[in-house]
């Protein structure tokens, strides 16, 4: 009896995987391409991408896949409930024989009259540069819900294998979050603690440290941060930040009442800032140039009412700094609010330092929960900027550079207009981006069930190989204090202080 059963479970496997059969040969063409979920259609690939796997949203009793290069075997996929799940190595394969070329397939359907139907081919391209293969993010529950139970993963993305990084039930449920990479590396990475147990913990080229970087000169600790490119220094914000719940198509907005920006020398325990970037406007959201002399930042004017807190809009200004004198420079505006209409967040610059993209919305500067956000793009040679044509009826926001490049991530509802999945595009040397696809999983129907957001997606080189244990022992310890530059304007930031109050 276990023999048989062991024969017959053999055979199913078979059956809905990958297949070696003589193709179909009597079906009748159906002139449109099928439905499938996810969307893998029309778009670009990377050589270097996991099995975009699928379900065919086609009434059938049972199902053929073909994917396959212009010339060449193609590899067939047989199911009886619609999932086509592709075997790894073969996908590998047929992508590193592809590069530059186009991918197709070939999707074959069975009706319940016992005849086939063959659909148009899905036309797919491959591109010759990989992305990188590993993305980092915090998976976490509504806002509102469960917010709690958290953690940073990382995902490769070359097949389906998810490890944490750091898992807040690990730290009596701390808040953990941003998390951010220096320059795509994963041996430099910085997470911040909130609540229980807080700092911020810095992973630099192997040497873990906690630090607290607020001092009684500045607003709070760092907040939102950027790593220059040297590796050796990170620019924050320091916020008082607030959530609301709001009636109308915001339900909850997080907006400031203050905040300004300091820069962190990681190897001198340092924090600098400046009048200049400690104003009674709200400064946030720095990032550096990939030349590291300049400072991009978005700022919006003093609140001096809740609807100016909630409403206001950011205009998006840059800095001189120079890191090795902690000097800061001249300061102009990039792009105004008010010549764009909207609110400007979330810049951020390709690493050839030719285009910035950010969000724009009605107002404020968190956008994850405003569906009106829309990614943009500015072309920082000529000046030029446009509304991306990527962009859904839905949430589009944050958003990352692989390290060559052309490949980025980005935040999204656009699935269900609920919860927030990594998509990505490829951004050619026109500043033209791919028809967008969600992060593969190995079971197509992961996203109908998944009730998680995607937070903050970042795209690495490698695999984070500090261990989760490493990470929480670090965190269980007394923070560092950190020292102010000595040539910091004490006079005016304890003035300035006073009256953010």
């Amino acid at each position: 009896m276990r023999k048989i059963i062991t024969i017959l479970w053999m055979g199913l496997i078979l059956f809905a995987g990958v297949s070696c059969q003589q193709g179909i040969k009597n079906f009748k063409e159906i002139q449109r391409p099928p439905s499938i979920f996810p969307d893998y259609t029309g778009i670009v690939v990377p050589p270097n991408i996991a099995p975009l796997n699928f379900k065919i949203n086609e009434p059938g009793s049972e199902y053929e896949a073909r994917i396959h290069l212009e010339n060449g075997t193609p590899m067939v996929v047989r199911s009886s409930n619609a999932s086509i799940q592709m075997d790894l190595g073969q996908w590998h394969d047929l992508l590193k024989q592809g590069m530059g070329s186009k991918l197709f397939i070939d999707v074959f359907v069975k009706g319940k009259d016992g005849a086939w139907q063959k659909f148009q081919p899905i036309v797919n391209e491959i591109s010759k540069e990989t992305i990188d293969n590993h993305l980092a993010y915090r998976l976490i529950n509504t806002g509102y819900v469960l917010w709690n139970k958290l953690g940073i993963y990382q995902r490769n993305l070359e097949n389906f294998d998810e490890k944490p990084i750091l898992e807040n039930k690990s730290i009596e449920y701390g808040c953990v979050n941003c998390h951010s990479f220096s320059n795509n590396n994963p041996n430099n990475m910085m997470i911040h603690v909130r609540a229980i147990h807080g700092g911020t913990l810095i992973d630099h080229d192997g040497t873990l440290t906690k630090v607290d970087t607020k001092t009684k000169y500045t607003l709070s600790a760092g907040a939102y941060p950027s790593w220059h490119p040297d590796g050796k220094h990170i620019a924050y914000s320091v916020n008082n930040i607030g959530q609301f719940f709001c009636a109308g198509e915001v339900r909850i907005e997080v907006a400031d009442k203050v905040s300004d920006i300091i820069v962190y020398d990681i190897e001198k325990n340092t924090i600098t800032t400046s009048p200049k970037v400690s104003t009674a406007s709200r400064e946030n959201l720095p990032v550096w140039s990939p030349d590291g002399k300049y400072l991009y930042f978005i700022s919006a004017p003093a609140m001096t009412t809740m609807d100016d807190r909630i409403q206001a809009k950011y205009d998006l200004l840059r800095i001189e700094f120079d890191v090795n004198t902690n000097t800061w420079g001249k300061m102009d505006t990039v792009l105004s609010s008010k010549s764009l209409g909207q609110s400007i967040s979330f810049p951020k610059i390709s690493p050839n330092g030719k285009f910035m993209m950010f969000c724009t919305s009605e107002s404020g500067y968190f956008t994850i929960h405003h569906p009106q956000s829309d990614l943009n793009l500015l072309n920082l040679q000529t000046g030029e900027f446009h509304k991306m044509e990527i962009n859904s009826p839905q949430t589009d926001s944050y958003h990352c550079f692989s390290s060559g490049g052309h490949w980025f991530v980005f935040s999204s509802k656009r699935l269900d207009g609920l919860f927030t999945r990594p998509f990505f595009s490829y951004l050619d040397e026109n500043g033209k981006a791919s028809k967008p696809f969600v992060l593969p999983q190995e079971n197509p129907d992961f996203y109908n069930a998944y009730i998680k957001n995607y937070n903050i997606p970042e795209l690495i080189t490698g695999e984070v190989t500090v261990s989760p244990l490493a990470l929480r022992d670090k965190i269980l310890e007394d923070a560092k204090s950190v020292k102010l530059d000595a040539n910091v304007d004490t006079v005016y930031m304890k003035k300035h202080l006073q009256e953010s109050k």
